[in-house]
């Protein structure tokens, strides 16, 4: 079936002020448009194009029936969907971009884990050596040291005897001093000698210095006012010493007697006690 024209024909002696149109008239035109309008000319012209062509199609193809028809209008809508082999194809392109990717992420941290295992068993092959350096090194060391710990404690064992002798004779020659320089140090003694005296005591005997005689005397007659003292003055005591004898014992506590018994108590009394 031929497809008719809707636009007529005009005869040619019809036509008035025409001219033979050539693509040169048409650069006016597009130096005036903008580049919006010219894309926009450019797809109309497309359209056109096709039409005229699907017009021509039309004529020389015999009219199908309208279920035909109905049928390639269902084809080209379906034809919008993907087919199965192209659902294939995007399937197999993700399924390839996600390998790539795996491995690519799979390459990195297999790198990364390496290079950690690789430092921590660098640093631990140097820090054996290091200390097995160390150890050759400071054995021969601590042999030396092992032996000068030997040697400082037979030296402290052989000189504890002479510091503790010189400690002894320092302590001496303060009490002796304390002794002359505080008249009250005999008195601060008999109060620790009542201490291992009968609480009634008849009578007793002391011997002190004659410089301490007074102070005695008077603290005596006031802490034991029962007693019956007999004073001796001895100018061989030290001052801050006594003897006190009574029926029953005897008490040394003259300076050098209480100097040999601390001697004696730290195993020194091999040494002579010093008056």
């Amino acid at each position: 079936m031929k497809v008719s024209s809707s636009n007529p024909i005009i005869p040619g002696e019809e036509l008035e002020g025409w001219s033979s149109w050539s693509p040169n008239a048409l650069d006016g035109l597009s130096q005036k448009l903008t580049p919006v309008q010219l894309m926009e000319l450019a797809q109309q012209r497309r359209r056109q194009k096709e039409l005229a062509q699907a017009e021509t199609a039309a004529e020389a193809t015999p009219a199908e029936p309208e279920e035909t028809a109905d049928a390639a209008e269902g084809e080209r809508v379906v034809s919008g969907y993907p087919t199965a082999a192209e659902l294939e194809a995007i399937h197999q392109e993700a399924w390839q971009s996600g390998h790539e990717a795996g491995e690519e992420a799979g390459r990195a941290a297999g790198y990364q884990e390496g290079l950690t295992a690789g430092r921590e068993q660098g640093l631990a092959e140097v820090r054996a050596e290091q200390e097995a350096r160390f150890a050759a090194a400071w054995q021969p060391l601590q042999g030396l040291a092992n032996e000068l710990a030997q040697q400082i404690s037979r030296f402290e064992t052989e000189l504890s005897a002479d510091w503790l002798a010189l400690a002894l004779e320092l302590a001496g020659q303060l009490s002796h001093g304390l002794a002359r320089q505080n008249p009250l140090l005999i008195q601060e003694l008999l109060r620790e000698a009542l201490d291992d005296l009968p609480a009634t005591l008849a009578q007793a005997r002391l011997r002190l210095n004659p410089a301490d005689l007074e102070v005695a005397r008077e603290f005596l007659a006031q802490e034991t006012p029962e007693t019956q003292w007999q004073w001796i003055e001895d100018p061989e005591v030290e001052r801050g010493g006594c003897v006190i004898d009574t029926a029953a014992l005897r008490l040394d506590l003259t300076m050098s007697t209480r100097i040999a018994a601390m001697r004696k108590a730290l195993g020194m009394d091999d040494e002579p006690a010093t008056d």
